[in-house]
């Protein structure tokens, strides 16, 4: 299976944002794509916010996870378990830079019924200040 062959997939993703007492949960469903590239896997989808629409690829390593975002907003993020790994946030308001120390990555997918489910855990340093604990979850569903 590639990019050209994916397999449309319902997704929802929820992202929690802890920082300090505070605690935030944004939660999106919208329609994607999900491919396989050698051992890496891809999920891409689109978004619209405040700032215009955002196309997500989240690439899916043995090793690592990244999440590239382009359009209104773009970013470049890297997660490897147990590691700092820097990155950046762009939109018509400015540049930051980012970094993650992650403590779980968990994937699944279950080829049978064509359905994932990927799990982060991992703090969130903005410009260099501890900007809280962060979890995101995507899961998948192809129709």
């Amino acid at each position: 299976m590639n990019e050209t062959n994916g397999i449309p997939v319902r997704l929802r993703q929820v992202a929690v944002i802890r920082d300090g007492a505070h605690e935030e949960t944004i939660a999106l469903e919208l329609d994607g794509i999900y491919y396989i590239k050698g051992e890496t896997m891809y999920l891409r989808f689109a978004e619209e916010n405040e700032l215009g629409r955002v196309n997500n690829v989240v690439k899916i390593a043995p090793d690592e996870v990244t999440v590239l975002r382009s359009g209104a907003v773009e970013m470049r993020q890297t997660f490897r378990c147990q590691q700092e790994m820097p990155g950046h946030y762009k939109t018509m308001f400015g540049r930051w830079s980012l970094a993650t120390k992650t403590d779980v990555i968990e994937f699944r997918y279950d080829e049978r019924r064509k359905q994932g489910q990927l799990f982060l855990s991992y703090e969130l340093m903005l410009e260099h200040e501890r900007s809280g604990r962060r979890t995101l979850t995507l899961t998948f569903k192809g129709g």
